[in-house]
Formats: C-alpha cells, sequence, structure tokens
C-alpha cells in the first residue's frame, strides 16, 4: 500500500510540473526604465504581465508633498506631463510621456494611516506600437478641419 501512495504522489508531482507555466512579467527595463523613487522608499508589492509592470512603494513622506515631488522630478527628466487628476478615490494621478515607455505614478495615502503608497507603472513599447501612435500627415488642410 506505500509504494501505491509513494506512485500516487510521484504522479501528482509530475502533472503539476507538467502544468501551464506563469505568464512571463515584463521586465523592469522594458516597462521602467526610469523609475523615480519617493524619498526613503519601501518595497510593497510587484505586479503586472507581459506588456506592463506596476511597483507600489511606501514613503513616509506626506501624501501632499509627494505629487508635488514627481512633479518637479519629471520636469527635470524631460518628461512630458500628459496628465495630473484626482481619480475618484481621493488618489493624485500623473501621466507622463518621453522616448520610451510611459509612466504613471499613483499617490494614496496608506490603508494604515502611516505614510503614502506609490504606485508606479509602466507599458512595453514596441516599434509597432510606436508607428502606430504617430498620427498620418494630412495632404490637404480641407481634410483636417471638420466640417460646419
Amino acid at each position: 500500500m506505500i509504494p501505491s501512495k509513494i506512485g500516487v504522489l510521484l504522479l501528482c508531482v509530475g502533472l503539476a510540473a507538467c502544468g501551464d507555466k506563469a505568464p512571463k512579467t515584463a521586465s523592469m527595463h522594458e516597462a521602467l526604465p526610469f523609475m523615480p523613487l519617493p524619498p526613503q522608499a519601501t518595497f510593497v508589492d510587484r505586479s503586472g504581465g507581459p506588456d506592463a509592470l506596476q511597483i507600489t512603494l511606501r514613503s513616509p513622506a506626506k501624501v501632499d508633498y509627494l505629487p508635488a515631488y514627481y512633479r518637479a522630478v519629471l520636469q527635470k527628466g524631460g518628461w512630458h506631463l500628459v496628465s495630473d487628476r484626482k481619480d475618484k478615490d481621493g488618489a493624485t494621478v500623473l501621466f507622463a510621456e518621453k522616448k520610451g515607455p510611459p509612466l504613471w505614478i499613483r499617490v494614496l495615502p496608506a490603508e494604515d494611516g502611516n505614510g503614502t503608497l506609490v504606485q508606479l507603472s509602466g507599458a512595453v513599447v514596441t516599434q509597432r506600437d510606436s508607428a502606430a501612435a504617430k498620427p498620418a500627415a494630412r495632404k490637404d488642410s480641407a481634410a483636417a478641419t471638420p466640417a460646419s
């Protein structure tokens, strides 16, 4: 009886090893080559898929200080701030672009009231994505003007 239990155990282990592998997660280099850390950052979480990556960090800095901190860091780094708004949860969300992957920064108070959480998100940009994002040139100005 014991050899049959060992056989079943080995079969289960073998089947588990043959199962689907976890999906590839985008690398830091691909999705977040520029990752501006908040002051005194500590790692909280990492999530993502093959085309995007999100890193969550905690900072003891005040939630009201960090959006201004990130605006200054982005400006000094030559980033174009595309969007700067509050989301439905009251978090400040910044979206910035520069040559390479876009960057999303979400700043919100930590749930336990101790410090601030910062979510840094990036997307993998392929050559095809870059070409698709460029607007097509218009041959005449009439085509670019909406009809009245």
